[in-house]
């Protein structure tokens, strides 16, 4: 929470079955006036030289990783922004990447992954980064 507070603008990054997770976060984040940016990957841009000093990087992604996240994730890293990961346990592929990483078990229904512990964390999340900004 501390983390995201600070930041002058929160990126947010989930790809794929994560996609849904992200961009809750961005449409909650926009009603609670916390500046926000969706990574979507939309026409394969990746607007990545929007990550500006002083902003932090939300992550977000579940086995199999999601290159795309990895990858912004890591450039978020070299510029010196901190990474904070919404994934799941062990986390092994973002422990060298994020500062903080919260993890989350979801049960799986073949190819399916059900994304509402995901989406109770990630709204108790942005509640709670809002709260913090206005104290």
């Amino acid at each position: 929470v501390t983390t995201l507070s600070r930041a002058r603008t929160i990126h947010l990054a989930g790809f794929r079955r994560s996609f849904p997770v992200a961009s809750y976060l961005a449409y909650v984040f926009d009603k609670l006036d916390v500046p926000a940016v969706l990574h979507d990957g939309v026409a394969g841009l990746g607007h990545r030289s929007t990550l500006q000093p002083g902003d932090a990087l939300l992550a977000i992604t579940f086995a199999p990783y999601s290159e795309e996240t990895l990858a912004l994730a890591s450039l978020a890293r070299d510029k010196g922004l901190p990474v904070v990961a919404l994934t799941d346990p062990p986390a092994t592929t973002l422990s060298g990447i994020a500062d903080t990483i919260l993890t989350v078990t979801e049960i799986d229904f073949g190819a399916f992954r059900s994304l509402s512990a995901a989406i109770a964390l990630a709204l108790a999340l942005a509640v709670a980064v809002a709260a913090r900004r206005e104290s």
